[in-house]
């Protein structure tokens, strides 16, 4: 920020130096002051894509949700989100009965995951949704209701009249809030869920999953991981069982944990061959999951799960500000840190609730 400032005195004008001032100040937790710098940076140049971007993610990280969906589109107009070409023309939320919708995912698994709900709504204004997404997502994403049938991405599709991305419901609904649960929305596997259960019942105690690391290609990954020794203490406390439901990067961590007879590593294991079914039925068996701010966090509050999630000082928009639940998960626990990388702390915390819960089980 001080550099900004002082490219600021500079080139007082300068629609660029306004909005990254405005990033800065939002990675900072000044939200307000970063709407300002972003207004700044739209007075002087009305088409700037990323002010308007980054306004977006402000403004929804604030609950402002209705004028935030709407600031959202402009990620079209960025370099590195450019539209997909389709034949068939965008859906425009207006009522359609007897047309076929073609929704297509856009960005990453935890988005998925998250912005499917808006299937539901959307089915109540068209004849049929159809679902392109990943080859392994489709036995997971075909429970959502609203979703008549799923394609694998790369494949021809289904004869369609018009077509939306997944991320731009909220925006073609004119949502001003998520939209409530009423329950689960996805659903695991009844055959995956008994064949893990026959598994997991050889282990006695309070079943609690863990994860650690999310995609490292994140931008942001830095700040929302942690070491999984800062599972150190929650793996000692009588009655507790944990499991690794870690995959890809991070698993290297588990060979060199100090309690490893009190972790069971299940993540080497879990959908081999891609997708989220193992992982989806194992959770339904757990009591609870906790996990960094990745598409785990999203999958146990879509399948209705208890998921304690350890927060990173400057959150993702979705978690908001200051709260300790969610609007997108009621089953949510959220555990913030007080002072940027500090995960000790974050960690002290949960340890005591979950010695708390393990007490009254």
């Amino acid at each position: 920020m001080a550099s900004y400032e002082q490219a600021l005195r500079l080139r007082p004008t300068d629609p660029d130096l306004h909005n990254n001032m405005g990033t800065a100040l939002a990675a900072a937790g000044r939200l307000d002051e970063a709407l300002a710098s972003f207004q700044l940076a739209l007075w002087l140049k009305p088409d700037h894509a990323g002010a308007h971007w980054h306004r977006a993610l402000t403004l929804l990280h604030k609950g402002k949700f209705a004028e935030g969906w709407q600031e959202y589109e402009w990620r079209w107009k960025r370099k590195r989100s450019r539209p997909r070409k389709m034949a068939q023309p965008r859906w425009d939320g207006s009522s359609a009965p007897g047309q076929a919708i073609l929704l297509y995912c856009e960005q990453g698994l935890g988005d998925t995951i998250q912005f499917i709900r808006y299937a539901r709504l959307m089915k109540e204004r068209v004849g049929s949704v159809i679902l392109e997404c990943a080859q392994p997502l489709i036995p997971l994403l075909s429970t959502c209701a609203g979703i008549d049938l799923c394609v694998p991405a790369g494949e021809p599709m289904p004869a369609h009249d018009v077509q939306a991305p997944l991320l731009s419901l909220p925006s073609l609904l004119q949502a001003t809030k998520p939209v409530p649960m009423d329950g689960p929305y996805l659903t695991a596997d009844p055959d995956r869920v008994c064949s893990w259960r026959r598994e997991l019942e050889r282990c006695a105690g309070f079943k609690i999953g863990i994860s650690w690391q999310g995609n490292p290609k994140h931008r942001w990954d830095r700040h929302r991981s942690f070491a999984l020794r800062h599972f150190l203490e929650l793996s000692q406390l009588e009655g507790v069982q944990l499991f690794s439901l870690q995959k890809g990067h991070g698993m290297e961590q588990v060979v060199d944990f100090p309690a490893r007879e009190r972790l069971v590593d299940l993540g080497s294991r879990l959908d081999e061959r891609g997708g989220l079914s193992d992982v989806a039925a194992v959770i339904e068996l757990l009591d609870l999951v906790i996990t960094c701010d990745s598409s785990l966090a999203h999958l146990a509050g879509a399948l209705g799960r208890p998921v304690w999630l350890a927060i990173a000082f400057q959150s993702d928009w979705r978690w908001l500000v200051d709260r300790m639940d969610s609007l997108w998960y009621p089953t949510a626990r959220l555990f913030r840190q007080q002072e940027r990388g500090n995960w000790v702390q974050v960690f002290s915390r949960i340890g005591a609730q979950a010695r708390e819960i393990v007490r009254v089980k």
